[in-house]
């Protein structure tokens, strides 16, 4: 009991010491910089979504149709004959030839 009298004395004397905390000059003031720097910057968006990248991409394929459109007119008509035996084996190289 005695040993227990004598530590809670140690721990009151060494608690007579203590001052309150005081923060250096300024302190506040560079906390709320950093953390202000902190902050995440507004994302930019992907390239995807950008708009100069959309106008290119919508060209592109604008292009791509025109060009495909021009090399469609350029093929010759074809005539819709019906279709028979004749011009499929035709077709397909199958004519039938006798080897007698």
């Amino acid at each position: 009991m005695m040993e227990n009298n004598q530590r809670t004395e140690r721990i009151m004397k060494s608690l007579d010491g203590l001052q309150k905390a005081v923060a250096p000059d300024f302190f506040y003031t560079r906390l709320t910089g950093k953390m202000q720097r902190e902050i995440v910057p507004e994302k930019k968006p992907f390239l995807i979504l950008r708009p100069a990248f959309i106008t290119a991409a919508l060209s592109l394929v604008f292009i791509i149709n025109i060009f495909s459109l021009a090399q469609l007119n350029k093929q010759p008509k074809q005539v819709n004959q019906p279709a028979t035996i004749e011009s499929f084996a035709t077709v397909y190289n199958m004519n039938t030839e006798s080897v007698y």
